[in-house]
């Protein structure tokens, strides 16, 4: 482990969170940097041994200019539910660059905000985040990871930081709600995986645009038959067109979390959460964990519903 006074300082804004806790992880375990964790917040787990955590407030911009001075790179994984994220992440990029802050990462962990045309959400928390780095002269990077494999695990709690949660495929009710023909393809990314790579990103000398992360290019179609595969069981599978999913969602637009579900299915029909995996090309040594390896490991001999 190199000397504390001689590592780069890293800042992961968020730090508490199911992602950023992640990524914390994952950078101490390389024993290369100084980290820092941002949170709004007194968190209810402590931060690993030797993490500094600074309690802060993004309207104060003096507390951010000061808490970042000599910080070589800045994380955001600061959470996307409304206006305010977007002014916290805004308000903490024009800190970095006051404060001469390196690099940047905006808080992305899907696919691209930039390709998006249908959910409101990026359009009204993401994007312009994305807009406001590009246009700093900062250099940045898009970490793109598509869907967390995790979600396919659900019930159970594949990873300790990230809630279980069905996303289109129900491996646990043998069921499957989507948008399209299922063929349309997609990317999915264990959590962890994703951790890994953002930490081994560091390493790099420059930032590219886009940094994406691959654990498998997959559809819905190809998870049901993995599913069907290992619960040994026909799923019941129901799929919408953009307009039916679209009617369901205005039945629910009260409803934040069933009115991002509805934009994000239209968004995978639409073949927007596909990316390059450039992260793997510049570390191929690194190992993912493939949908199939996933789906095996969490759901075999496990023939009846968990509850």
């Amino acid at each position: 482990m190199a000397d504390s006074k001689e590592m780069k300082k890293v800042v992961v804004a968020g730090g508490t969170g199911s992602v950023g806790r992640n990524i914390v992880d994952a950078i101490v375990a390389t024993g290369k940097y100084a980290v820092i964790v941002f949170s709004r917040h007194q968190p209810s787990n402590p931060v690993p041994k030797g993490v500094t955590l600074i309690i802060v407030d993004y309207n104060d911009h003096c507390q951010l200019h000061e808490t970042l001075k000599n910080v070589h790179t800045v994380i955001s994984c600061i959470s996307d539910l409304d206006e305010s994220c977007r002014d916290a992440q805004i308000a903490l990029l024009h800190a970095c660059l006051k404060a001469g802050v390196k690099r940047f990462a905006p808080s992305e962990w899907a696919g691209s905000s930039e390709r998006n045309t249908f959910i409101e959400l990026y359009t009204n928390v993401k994007k312009p985040v994305v807009d406001a780095v590009k246009c700093s002269g900062i250099e940045y990077t898009l970490f793109l990871n598509g869907l967390f494999m995790d979600y396919f695990a659900t019930p159970q709690q594949s990873n300790p930081y990230l809630e279980p949660m069905p996303f289109g495929v129900d491996m646990n009710k043998c069921t499957a709600r989507f948008v399209g023909t299922g063929d349309e393809p997609f990317n999915v990314t264990l959590l962890e995986d994703v951790a890994k790579f953002v930490a081994a990103a560091l390493d790099l000398d420059h930032w590219e645009p886009h940094s994406g992360i691959v654990g498998s290019r997959t559809s819905w179609n190809e998870i049901i038959q993995l599913g069907e595969k290992v619960r040994e069981q026909k799923f019941e599978v129901e799929r919408l067109t953009v307009d039916e999913m679209l009617a369901t969602r205005n039945k629910k637009s009260a409803n934040s979390m069933e009115a991002f579900y509805a934009d994000a299915m239209v968004h995978f029909a639409r073949g927007e959460m596909e990316y390059e995996a450039t992260l793997n090309e510049r570390f191929p040594a690194m190992k993912v964990t493939k949908i199939d390896e996933f789906i095996e490991k969490w759901w075999k001999n496990k023939k009846k519903q968990i509850l």
